[in-house]
Formats: C-alpha cells, structure tokens, sequence
C-alpha cells in the first residue's frame, strides 16, 4: 500500500479547528468503479482518554492503480473529550488511515501545512513529527468566562425584550391562526397532526418562536421538566444494589436484557427496575418522566440497548455507571459520529453517545469502531460478547426452536429453508422502506427446485413488505411481524440478505449466504461500511436477481469466507457472553 496524505490548510480560531486534507493513494487492484473509500480517522490523545473521530472526506476519485482524494472540515476542540475535558490538559492529533483490508495507526504525513493560522487564544499548536500537539492555555480559558458572562448578559437582554415583545403580539398570532384555519390564509404543511385543536396550539407556539427567539412547545416544556426533575431526584442517595435497565426498542423483557436479567434475578440483594417503552420525552407522560428521571438519578448503574436521546440531555452522577449492551453484534454498517456529515450522522458538537461509561461489543476488533461511533474512549469498549448469542451454544434450545417451529409451519418440514432478510433503506424509522420489486418471490419460486422454501423477514421499520403469490403460500411465510429473529436461524439452509447485521449471528451457526447487493455503491455513498464490503462479507455477492438465481441453483455461497469472518468478529465462542456481562455490572456495583 503506497499512499501520500498532506494538509494542506490548518486554521485555529478560539476553539475551533478547520483542516484542509488531500491525498493520494497507489493500489493494482483501483479501477474507475471502485466502490470503496479511503478513510481517514484524526485520532486525540490526552493522556486519560482517546477520540478517534472521522476527517470528512469529500471528494474521491478513482482511476486505473490510483485514487485521489481531498475534504476540509471543522471541529470544536473544545468538545472533543467527555470526561476529561474540564482538566484543560494538553493533547496529541495523529492521523490513523484504512483502506480496504489496510488499517495503521499515527501514519506518516506532512503535516506542516502551505497555510497555517492559530490565534494562540485557547489552544497553541505544535508540529511535532508526525502528530499535532496541543497544549490549552489554562490561563485564558479561565479568564474567557467572564468575558462570555457579559456576551451571554446583552443576548439574554436582548431575548426578554423580543420574549416580551411576543407576548404583547400573541393576540395578533391567535388571528392569524384563526384566517388560516377558517382557509382564508393557507396553512402551511409542517401541520398536520390528527388533532385540529393541536395544530391550532402548534401554530400560535410557532409564531411565537419565531418572533420570540425562544423554541417553545410542549417538546421544549417537557424537557425543561425533565431535567427539573432529574435535578430534584439528584437531592436523594444513590442506592448502591440499584441497577436500572432502560430501553426504547421493546416493551417487554427480552433480547439482552432477557439473558442478563435472566442470571441475576434471583440475586435478593439487588434492587433491579425496568423502563421498556418507545417514549421519546415529546410522548412521555408526567408519571413516565418521573419515573425515568429517579431511576437515573438514584440507580448505580443505568443499563440501555439501543440509542436513547433523553439519557444524555442530563449529567449523569459521578456514582452511576451508564452501559450500553448495543444490540447489533460486531461492526458492520456504520452509525453515530463515524457517519459525520452524512444523513442523521451525529455532529461532532451532540452529547450523544458521549456519556456511555461501557460498551459491549462481540470482539477486539470491534472496539476501535464502536469507540469512533460513540465518541468514547476505547477503554471504554469491552469484548464481553453479545448476551443474545449464548443461545447459539445451547444444544436444547436449538431443538426446542426447531421443534416449535416445525410443529406451526409442517409444510416446511423436509425443504431447504431459505430466509430472505433484508434491511430497511431511508434513514429514520419514518421514511424506512424496502423496494419489494427487487426480489420477484414468483420468479425466485419458478427458478429454483421445489424442495426450497422461503421464509420472508423484513426489518420491524418496514411497513410495506414482500407480496406473496398466492399458488406458492405453501412454501412462502412472511414472519415480518415476529419478533424473534434468533430462532429462525435454527431451521435455516440458506440466508439472502444484503446490508443486514444478521449475518454475524449466522456465521456463527456457520449457515451459507448470498448477499443481494443491487444498490451497493448507492448504501455506500448514503452510509457506508466499517470494513470493505466485497472483500469480508462471509458470502457470495449478487448483483441482480439472475445472479441470486443461478447462486442458489450451482450452491455457489462461498462458504470458505464465513469462519474467517466469525474469527474476526467473535472474541469467545463459548456461550458465556452473559457471563461476561453480568461480572461488568458487579464490578461496577462495588
């Protein structure tokens, strides 16, 4: 691997931090339709902890053996670090660069600039070999408070003034939300709640925002009384054997949390409560908010699974341990501040993430990507193993799910189980969709043996899923709606997928794949993967339904490439990631 990286441009003003990059990058195997990206990864170190966090890359070009490519971005320097960040200690800035199967850490680069712009105001910057070094000016952060007292003193002024003069003007904003309801005004499209007396409200609080300055909505009302609450509740103890288990993606005990609850619920000394709901603060009522806010505040540790936005809209006490059980294994899809800059990727400046004491991750090889997702250090990413997985060491439970299985669906007994499971496309669970079109279930059924069946299961965000014919609902079932995806991997020969993260737990039951990849340059482009997509996935790539056909009908699954990956991304293959997990939270109980 031949590369060339340089900056081109470095500028500090008070604590921000803009770079300039452009690069170069000499490989046999490039071409013009290559679809993968360098990356390059601005990697701070302070001592206490580290942040790996992406340099935006906004220009790639690929032509024959090379690849050029360039991006410029801005970061608060301020903000970098979580923990340590009021310490004003001094930090370090290497470059870490991968390319396809190529990672390296603090890499050679010329790092002296053609322009170079520091206002010495907070931070002074140091071209130290291969790597930046910081070091805060102590003295003027310390001062520069007070001079932001007095900026911060003339905007709130001048906000009472505009607040009041909103006030004086909500009887005008009442007449204009009635000409627009009555339809003599026409109301714009941003309201369309159900409820007309909702949207009357939202308009009068529109108008009033705008003119006020100041966000005001029953959103803005209720996370005002959260944080109220959590700091009322923050006035009792924090009872030491209290461990609160929260999540947003089910409302029932199940998944990880059914397997670690599973080993300490007999445990008499611990004080163990459960918050399982889908309410964003916007939907909580005042009894929910309540409830979630003294949890927080009194539990020793808060355990989540899945990204919960209102955990970081408060400080966490020093006492609570906030740990994350992320529900997807491995690393594949890219999330969180690794898709800086592309849509619904963190910013640099968001708490999110940012709070998590510990994550659980399948692997050492997945630390160095959950750490970059979550804006954490990577101490703070452990290779415990995902609690779900046990099951797939468990002998009796394969058979009992077999059984359970056969018995609901006998036509299926004796065929070669086929499980086509997508992931969504869109980038929120209101826009998720999947194009259906793409996979024919007639034409697939009419061109592979009889003695195949299909089990279809879209990802839970789908709404719109695969139609079945109905002269072959004898060998198609749609499970879409069941919960419980583990258990199907029991019965199946042949799993069709394309981006999903299922395919982790597959190759640990070392079951045959075919990715369907009809768009792959597209999901890149939109949201990428931590590792190059045709050279690790555990499978054969389709590029079009004849391919996927003629795969299935030559068995042609490459199924040399799944043990290989399974080493990658599972640490322990022993059923005792649970283990693993419960040990963590009494080491954080002591």
């Amino acid at each position: 691997m031949e590369y060339q990286i340089e900056v081109k441009e470095l500028l500090i003003e008070n604590d921000k931090l803009t770079m300039t990059v452009m690069g170069t990058l000499n490989d046999e195997r490039i071409n013009a339709h290559f679809v993968s990206k360098p990356k390059l990864i601005l990697h701070f170190i302070n001592g206490k902890e580290d942040r790996r966090i992406p340099f935006v890359l906004t220009n790639v070009i690929h032509t024959e053996g090379k690849c050029y490519f360039s991006g410029m971005y801005t970061y608060r320097l301020d903000l970098l670090f979580w923990k340590t960040s009021k310490r004003f200690m001094p930090f370090d800035m290497y470059f870490n660069f991968s390319f396809v199967d190529y990672y390296e850490e603090k890499i050679e680069a010329k790092f002296k600039p053609d322009v170079l712009q520091a206002d010495n105001k907070l931070f002074r910057l140091k071209v130290c070999g291969n790597h930046y070094s910081f070091k805060p000016d102590k003295k003027a952060i310390v001062k520069s408070p007070a001079r932001r007292f007095f900026v911060k003193l003339t905007s709130k002024v001048i906000k009472i003034v505009q607040y009041l003069f909103a006030i004086v003007m909500l009887p005008l904003f009442v007449i204009d939300a009635a000409l627009h309801f009555t339809g003599v005004l026409r109301l714009p499209a941003r309201f369309n709640d159900e409820s007309q007396s909702k949207r009357f409200i939202a308009f009068i609080l529109w108008r009033f925002s705008n003119v006020s300055t100041c966000k005001v909505s029953l959103w803005t009302f209720k996370r005002w009384l959260f944080k109220g609450f959590y700091r009322f509740f923050k006035l009792f103890k924090v009872q030491n054997n209290r461990i609160t288990f929260i999540s947003l993606r089910r409302n029932d005990i199940s998944g990880n949390f059914a397997f670690v609850y599973d080993k300490i619920k007999d445990d008499k000394n611990l004080d163990i409560h459960f918050i399982l709901n889908d309410h964003t603060i916007s939907f909580m009522t005042i009894g929910e908010i309540i409830d979630f806010t003294k949890s927080c505040a009194t539990s020793k540790i808060v355990v989540l699974d899945e990204f919960t936005p209102m955990i970081h809209y408060i400080d966490l006490r020093r006492e609570t341990k906030l740990v994350q059980l992320w529900h997807a294994c491995g690393a594949f899809k890219t999330f969180g501040f690794t898709r800086l800059s592309k849509p619904k990727g963190s910013p640099q400046t968001t708490r999110n993430h940012r709070s998590y004491d510990y994550v659980t991750v399948s692997s050492t090889y997945c630390k160095k990507c959950h750490s970059e997702g979550f804006g954490i250090a990577t101490n703070n990413v452990v290779a415990t193993g995902i609690p779900r997985t046990d099951v797939f060491f468990d002998g009796k439970y394969a058979e009992s799910a077999r059984k359970k299985f056969f018995e609901k669906f006998p036509n299926f007994a004796g065929k070669r189980i086929i499980l086509f499971a997508p992931t969504f496309r869109g980038t929120v669970k209101e826009t998720a969709f999947y194009p259906t079109e793409m996979f024919d279930v007639e034409r697939v059924c009419e061109s592979i043996p009889d003695d195949y069946a299909i089990i279809v299961k879209h990802h839970p965000f789908v709404n719109d899923v695969q139609p079945i014919p109905e002269k072959y609902r004898d060998r198609v079932i749609d499970l879409s709606c069941d919960p419980e995806l583990n258990d199907l991997l029991f019965v199946t020969d042949l799993i069709i997928t394309d981006y999903s993260s299922l395919v982790f737990e597959a190759s640990l039951l070392d079951i045959p794949m075919i990715f369907f990849a009809f768009d792959l340059e597209k999901y890149i482009n939109e949201r990428d993967f931590y590792f190059d997509f045709k050279e690790y996935v555990p499978g054969k790539i389709a590029y079009s339904l004849d391919e996927l056909i003629d795969s299935i009908n030559k068995q042609d699954f490459c199924t040399e490439k799944i043990a290989p990956f399974a080493d990658m991304f599972f640490d322990n293959r022993d059923g005792h990631a649970t283990d693993r997990v419960v040990k963590l939270l009494y080491d954080n109980l002591k």
